[in-house]
């Protein structure tokens, strides 16, 4: 069961990293390293995806204001986070409404897909997530009486303001846990950027709720869109180099952005950035 997973992928890294310097903690937002250059509303994905190692991406997002093009993977990735939150609202508002778990799973497995432009790979993915999450709510009302909540108190996008910290007033969580864990939806292979995303985040609710935010999970979709889903956890201990690589990223995205000048193409171009037949295809709006 979902939760129960989680759960176990978090003692794997628990105690794998040293403490964290105060100095990095999201609540000291007005005194350096923390305290940004310039309040720019930035992005976590703007700082930490770094699809351009020079930032040319966001300078030419930021100014020159050149709207980026949609990739495949762009486009896999938001169907997929698509699915994730409506199976767990779809099946949070049967629970709430007081459908037992088998009851509620039958009803949304019945209308699977209807209604929504959603290939069969997104369809099969809603329908095993229901089915597992629903699983562990009958386990968990069985055990303990009333509807199970293993899941339900991170599995919903979360809004916090990242602004103390020079990002976005309104950045968006896929979930967090009540005891201090951010959680993280991704597509596609692991990456080390996503973990520096997850410092990003953790910052911006340290700046928000002073509670230490020490642990994440990144939720990685696979085998998709040309086979049958696949969800792996990866537990990851949000230290002191992931803060440090984060505002150190920062950084240097505002200075790109407060400079105006040309940064230059990436020494290595990926294709799934948004930019890449901007600087490669001879066009610039």
């Amino acid at each position: 069961m979902f939760g129960t997973v989680l759960r176990r992928a978090l003692r794997r890294v628990h105690g794998a990293g040293g403490p964290v310097p105060g100095e990095l903690r999201g609540w000291r937002w007005d005194e350096p390293p923390v305290r940004p250059r310039a309040y720019l509303g930035l992005g976590v994905s703007e700082v930490a995806y770094r699809y351009c190692d020079s930032f040319r991406d966001l300078w030419l997002r930021r100014v020159k204001r050149v709207s980026s093009r949609s990739s495949e993977p762009l486009r896999v990735g938001l169907v997929v986070h698509r699915v994730f939150h409506e199976a767990a609202g779809d099946l949070k508002r049967l629970l709430g409404r007081g459908l037992e778990p088998w009851d509620a799973v039958e009803m949304l497995l019945a209308r699977a897909g209807r209604g929504r432009d959603w290939p069969r790979w997104a369809v099969e993915l809603y329908r095993a997530l229901v089915t597992m999450w629903a699983g562990e709510s009958a386990g968990s009302s069985l055990l303990y009486g009333g509807v199970g909540a293993g899941w339900l108190p991170w599995l919903s996008e979360y809004v916090v303001d990242g602004s103390p910290l020079g990002l976005s007033h309104r950045l968006r969580v896929d979930a967090v846990e009540g005891s201090g864990v951010v959680v993280e939806v991704k597509y596609g292979q692991a990456d080390w950027r996503h973990r520096i995303g997850l410092a990003g985040y953790a910052l911006a609710l340290e700046a928000a709720f002073e509670v230490p935010y020490d642990y994440g999970v990144l939720v990685r979709v696979s085998g998709v869109p040309g086979g049958k889903p696949r969800v792996a956890l990866e537990p990851v201990y949000i230290g002191e180099e992931l803060r440090r690589r984060f505002l150190e990223n920062r950084d240097d995205a505002i200075d790109v952005v407060l400079s105006g000048i040309d940064p230059g193409l990436s020494s290595s171009c990926s294709t799934a950035c948004p930019f890449y037949t901007v600087c490669h295809g001879g066009a610039e709006g």
